[in-house]
């Protein structure tokens, strides 16, 4: 009969899936109860906490195989692709820069491209990680799943919570991402919008979201 569950901060595609014993997500999001989601959220690597999905039944796969005999089977595993682009203060690529990356029992040591991007398949089911940057002596605590909408109206505080974490990430700071459109909120805003000649309001009004989401990457 399936089941309906709403999606709790820090919740992604990948592991609401997992956890419900699917590999792919898509299993999920291309179900045909879940056309409005779908439609709400065209990006699957960002969804809301409120949301809700339909989860379907697990089908049972049968497979051929000799009996009296030992087979082994194979689970196909999905993976997460962990795209981070890295620049310096005065928003310079931070090309061919030395990394590591930790990643639960994953621990990647690599070089960045050299327009400042990293690329990395993750455990499907990561949550939290640590970043850094070995000849700069940088380092990072990553939040995996934590990324909210900022394609919604008003103040509702996960709005506000994706619209700060954009802002932080740009290097717009403005401390952390408590929902709260406070004073320290609003002057980042400013910043990012004299910066972008979008008209000086402090608000979070559509075309500093449609900004901050584009320039994020999502």
């Amino acid at each position: 009969m399936g089941q309906t569950h709403t999606v709790e901060q820090g919740e992604f595609l990948s592991s609401i899936a997992l956890d419900y014993g699917f590999s792919d997500f898509h299993t999920i999001y291309d179900h045909p109860q879940n056309a409005d989601f779908k439609r709400n959220r065209p990006d699957p690597n960002v969804i809301y906490p409120g949301d809700q999905l339909y989860i379907p039944d697990k089908a049972d796969k049968q497979e051929s195989a000799a009996t009296d005999q030992i087979h082994k089977f194979q689970i196909k595993s999905s993976k997460l692709l962990l795209k981070i682009r890295l620049k310096d203060v005065e928003d310079n690529p931070m090309g061919n820069e030395p990394f590591t990356l930790i990643v639960g029992n994953l621990r990647k040591k690599g070089t960045t491209d050299g327009g400042g991007l990293l690329q990395q398949e993750i455990p499907a089911d990561a949550r939290e990680g640590e970043l850094r940057l070995d000849k700069a002596h940088l380092k990072w605590n990553l939040r995996i799943g934590y990324l909210d909408p900022v394609d919604s109206h008003g103040n509702d505080p996960a709005i506000i919570t994706g619209i700060q974490a954009r802002l932080n990430n740009l290097g717009f700071l403005c401390g952390p991402a408590d929902g709260v459109l406070g004073a320290r909120t609003k002057s980042a805003l400013e910043a990012f919008q004299k910066k972008f000649g979008l008209g000086v309001s402090g608000t979070p009004n559509t075309t500093t979201r449609s900004k901050l989401a584009d320039l994020h990457g999502c």
